[in-house]
């Protein structure tokens, strides 16, 4: 398959709903937060919290989300499924996610049980390798995370930040709110680059 049709998804807070998860246990423990991902969560309890009590809380809150059956509970995030579904008949679909090799299996079962791991060509762990490094490995031109930190860098051409609270302005990275404006901005990179890669 061609670069420009291979494209690749971050899983926690994009496809699954963990950020959901993750905010219920945090305001358990005191902490109301808008967002959770990683950057975002440091960038929050800096406010109040030293880096090192920080990590304790992000630590203890990783042991209890990536829990199996914690995420054999989680829902989908709105929208994924079916667009998954749609864009399974043009594109080849990586999952990309820091959950480490022992916690795919999970990740597997999960999108078993929603009937789209047929649609998923691999789930790859970043555990030990940056996400847009495992792109240009894999000639994978589209990311899309929920995390900006894993957008940064200039290596993979189209890189998406999905998360519907987000404030940051990268004219480099397209910002999307839904799975729709997943879908709207894949077919206009598409539209654009007609005959290029992209």
């Amino acid at each position: 398959m061609t670069e420009d049709k291979k494209i690749a998804f971050d899983f926690d807070g994009v496809i699954a709903d963990t950020n959901q998860k993750k905010m219920q246990w945090m305001q358990k423990h005191g902490f109301h937060l808008i967002n959770c991902d990683k950057t975002s969560f440091y960038q929050e309890l800096s406010q109040i919290l030293k880096k090192e009590k920080i990590d304790r809380i992000y630590k203890n809150m990783g042991s209890y989300i990536f829990r199996p059956e914690i995420l054999e509970e989680t829902m989908p995030v709105q929208g994924a499924i079916e667009t998954i579904q749609k864009l399974a008949q043009k594109f080849e679909i990586y999952i990309i996610t820091a959950r480490t090799e022992s916690m795919i299996i999970p990740v597997n079962n999960w999108l078993e049980k929603y009937h789209i791991k047929n649609k998923i060509k691999q789930v790859i762990s970043s555990s030990y390798e940056p996400k847009q490094e495992i792109c240009l490995k894999r000639g994978i031109s589209f990311l899309c995370d929920d995390d900006i930190r894993h957008l940064i860098d200039k290596k993979v051409k189209t890189r998406v930040l999905f998360n519907n609270k987000k404030k940051e302005n990268k004219k480099d990275i397209w910002i999307v709110k839904s799975w729709e404006e997943i879908e709207q901005c894949l077919n206009t990179v598409e539209e654009e680059n007609r005959g290029f890669l992209f």
